[in-house]
C-alpha cells in the first residue's frame, strides 16, 4: 500500500527489512505472494478466539461463572482450529504434529485464563463489584486498526485496556518468548507512536501478552517514541528506490533451517526468475 508516492510501513516490514532487504524487495515492493506456516495459521485462530472471547453475553445469572467463561474460550478455539482444518491439512505435518499444536495452543489459552480469571477474583472479592461489572471493566477495546499518514505506518492492535485511569496497549504473542526482543520494542514504539498520534495523548504502557506465561509492559516515554521516529525515517529513506540492487541479501539462518526455507530462497540460491516465481504461485 501506498499513499503520497510512498509505501506504508508497518512493524512486520520494518522488521523484514532488517532482517534482510532482500526478502522485503521480494516481499514488499515487487509483492510476490508469502506461503503460510503452522505458526501463522495458530496465531490466527488464538486471535480470533480472544477477539470473540470477549463478546460474551452475561445477562443470564447463570453465565456468572469462571466455568463458563473458560468453556467459551475452549470452544471458540475449537471452532476456529475446525475452520482451518483444510488450510492445516495443506502444510504437510503429521497429524501427531498437528495434534501437538492444538494441544500447546489450548494449554496456551488455559494459561491466559487463569491470569485473567485471577485478574476478575480480585475485582470481585476486593473491590466488591458484579461478576458482569468486573469482565466488563477488563474488557479491552480489540484488533483496531492505525494509520498514519504523517509517519506513513500503520498497524492492528490487538488489546487496548483503559483501567483505572490507564491506558495499556498490548500485543498477543504465541512464541515461546518470554522477553520483550528489541523487534518487538519497536513494534511496541510504533503502536504507542500510532495511538498519541490518533487520541493526542500517550498510552501510559505498551507490552507483549506472552499468552504461554507471562504479560511484559514498557512504560511510554519520549525515547521510546523517538526511536519510533527515527526507524521509520529510517525505513523510508532505505526503500524509496525500485531496484533490486538496493536492497542486498543478507544470507543468514533465516534463510534455509532444518524444516523449511524462507519463501523466497528459491529467487536467492535457485536461480529462478521473479516472472518464474509468480507463474508458480498461480
Amino acid at each position: 500500500m501506498a499513499l503520497h508516492g510512498r509505501r506504508v510501513e508497518s512493524p512486520s516490514s520494518i522488521n523484514t527489512y532488517k532482517q534482510c532487504p532482500r526478502k522485503y524487495y521480494y516481499q514488499y515492493v515487487e509483492k510476490l505472494p508469502t506461503g503460510t506456516s503452522i505458526h501463522l495459521i495458530r496465531g490466527g485462530v488464538v486471535h480470533k478466539a480472544l477477539e470473540d472471547f470477549f463478546e460474551a453475553d452475561l445477562s443470564d445469572p447463570v453465565t456468572h461463572d469462571y466455568r463458563f467463561l473458560h468453556a467459551r474460550l475452549q470452544s471458540l478455539f475449537r471452532k476456529y482450529w475446525l475452520r482451518n482444518e483444510e488450510r492445516l491439512s495443506s502444510l504437510g505435518l503429521a497429524p501427531e504434529e498437528l495434534d501437538q499444536y492444538r494441544d500447546e495452543s489450548v494449554v496456551m489459552l488455559q494459561a491466559w485464563f487463569s491470569r485473567f480469571k485471577a485478574r476478575m477474583q480480585k475485582r470481585v472479592e476486593k473491590r466488591g463489584v458484579s461478576f458482569p461489572e468486573a469482565f466488563a471493566h477488563l474488557k479491552p477495546r480489540r484488533e483496531e486498526e492505525y494509520l498514519s499518514e504523517e509517519f506513513m505506518v500503520r498497524g492492528f492492535i490487538d488489546a487496548i485496556h483503559e483501567l483505572d485511569g490507564k491506558v495499556v496497549v498490548l500485543d498477543y504473542k504465541t512464541s515461546k518468548n518470554g522477553y520483550i526482543t528489541p523487534e518487538y520494542k519497536l513494534q511496541l514504539a510504533i503502536y504507542a507512536l500510532l495511538y498519541e498520534e490518533r487520541h493526542g495523548v500517550r498510552p501510559d504502557f505498551v507490552g507483549i501478552d506472552f499468552l504461554k506465561s507471562v504479560e511484559q509492559v514498557l512504560k511510554v516515554d519520549e525515547e521510546l517514541l523517538n526511536q519510533a521516529k527515527f526507524e521509520l525515517e529510517q525505513i523510508h529513506a532505505s526503500t524509496s528506490s525500485e531496484g533490486i540492487d538496493d536492497y542486498p541479501l543478507r544470507p543468514g539462518p533465516l534463510c534455509k533451517w532444518r524444516t523449511g526455507q524462507c519463501d523466497y530462497y528459491d529467487l536467492c540460491f535457485g536461480g529462478v526468475s521473479v516472472e518464474e516465481f509468480r507463474k508458480r504461485k498461480r
